[in-house]
């Protein structure tokens, strides 16, 4: 995103960094933006025509810009509360918010300052990104030249190129099965088809290693950062959209840290399969992220009213960088403990509704451990017990995709292997032996039996 900064907040060449009387000429100590209050603390300033710029920073978000305030009252911006109707300044200012990467985003902002209250208020203009982070942001003066980012072009085209071929890799997948539930005169119902459409957009292949989860780990992490930053520029119904695509985008996020949890030897199957139906179930999906959306504008002001607002000196002292991470972090913890808070409570109530019984959720299940890391979330609706056994209905073995193969007297559950890019006709991989109402796992295998779909429950 190419921008270009006011030639009023750049720095002038040769002009000398200043601080005395720093709090009484460059006198912001906070800016309320899209609803949220934010600390603001001046670094130095210079010296111009027209009076002073200033140079502030969000210390813990690694955010950095100029300011300047203009020296006649003027009319109060929509958001500046009535107290300050006589006492609004013209205000203008540019911030960059540093990312993960070697980028950072832009802000072009104007709105009014209140000189009772010390506050700004304002709303984004401009946005943009740019190719600077870490001690090259903190010292940057701006240009009166177009700006962009490589970096981010390069990684958000990568994105958008990747989940572009995993809608089309979910529609290929989703058309194909639909017509086979035709040919064999199989009733699919739109909960069912659901299930299946979100068990193929799963981000990582079937078979992917901890290599791959991690590059996809910086994509959504630099998604989830693109969130923040569209958070801060947005107001209205546009922000808490874009809270729930955060909420969806940290979904994302303890999915794919689940999955390379899962894939080592380090959890026992016991709690895997609890955590899973506890954490990540179809019915307790979106649940925590719309909770988390509507209370992150509160928590966000909250947190910016902290002590943090109070950790310059700590940014300065381990870098502006660094210092960011720990604190995006600590939002990202905090959102995501919001979003586990409620899963779980939800999760168990809705277990207790429709079973009556918690056993659930300490009962195993032979097709859960057949699947593997190969199932992206559990269904709790789906299960049923039969004979003090954990089963998978034949219902919900449908909605998964898991089909039944015979071959050469023996039955084997077979589900749709996802692989990266392509979605080759001959995707269907045994996973495990079929014997009466139970399942033992079994390494991958082809399929070249007769397919059909389950007829009982299994487990």
């Amino acid at each position: 995103m190419p921008h270009k900064m006011p030639e009023n907040l750049v720095v002038p060449p040769s002009l000398q960094k200043e601080t005395t009387n720093l709090t009484e000429l460059c006198p912001v100590e906070s800016f309320v933006l899209a609803g949220v209050w934010w600390n603001f603390e001046a670094t130095h300033y210079y010296t111009v025509d027209k009076g002073y710029l200033c140079h502030a920073v969000v210390p813990q978000y690694n955010l950095h810009g100029n300011y300047f305030i203009g020296s006649t009252r003027v009319t109060p911006h929509s958001t500046t509360p009535s107290s300050c109707a006589n006492d609004s300044f013209a205000f203008e200012q540019y911030l960059y918010h540093g990312s993960v990467g070697y980028y950072s985003f832009y802000e072009g902002e104007v709105g009014t300052y209140c000189s009772k209250d010390k506050t700004a208020y304002i709303v984004v203009e401009v946005l943009g990104t740019f190719d600077i982070n870490g001690s090259y942001l903190a010292e940057d003066t701006g240009s009166t030249e177009y700006r962009k980012s490589w970096w981010y072009s390069i990684a958000g085209a990568m994105w958008l190129v990747y989940r572009g071929l995993v809608l089309r890799r979910s529609y290929v997948s989703c058309k194909r099965y639909g017509r086979r539930c035709d040919e064999m005169g199989e009733k699919l119902h739109q909960s069912e088809a659901m299930v299946f459409v979100q068990e193929s957009l799963r981000l990582s292949a079937h078979g992917a290693n901890n290599y791959h989860r991690a590059a996809l780990l910086y994509l959504i992490i630099e998604g989830i950062m693109t969130d923040l930053f569209l958070i801060i520029a947005n107001d209205g119904l546009s922000t808490k959209i874009q809270y729930a695509s955060m909420g969806y985008n940290l979904s994302g996020l303890m999915l794919v840290l689940f999955e390379m949890l899962e894939s080592t030897s380090r959890l026992r199957e016991k709690w895997r399969l609890r955590i899973k139906r506890v954490f990540f179930s179809y019915e307790t999906a979106l649940v925590g992220e719309l909770v988390s959306a509507a209370a992150f504008q509160h928590f966000l002001s909250g947190l910016n009213g902290s002590d943090l607002k109070r950790s310059k000196p700590t940014a300065m002292a381990v870098s502006y960088y660094f210092w960011s991470l720990i604190c995006h972090g600590i939002v990202v913890l905090v959102v995501v403990s919001i979003i586990m808070s409620v899963r779980a409570p939800w999760a168990l109530g809705y277990t207790w509704w429709k079973h009556r019984s918690m056993s659930i959720f300490s009962e195993p299940c032979c097709v859960d451990t057949a699947m593997g890391v190969r199932s992206r979330i559990t269904m709790l609706g789906g299960y049923c017990i039969e004979d003090s056994k954990l089963n998978y209905t034949p219902e919900t073995l449908k909605a998964f995709g898991l089909l039944k193969m015979e071959e050469d007297g023996s039955e084997f559950l077979v589900l749709h292997k996802l692989y990266w890019f392509t979605v080759p006709r001959d995707n269907l991989v045994g996973i495990g032996v079929i014997s009466g109402h139970r399942v033992e796992p079994c390494n991958d295998r082809p399929c070249a039996g007769i397919v059909s779909f389950c007829d009982r429950s299994l487990g």
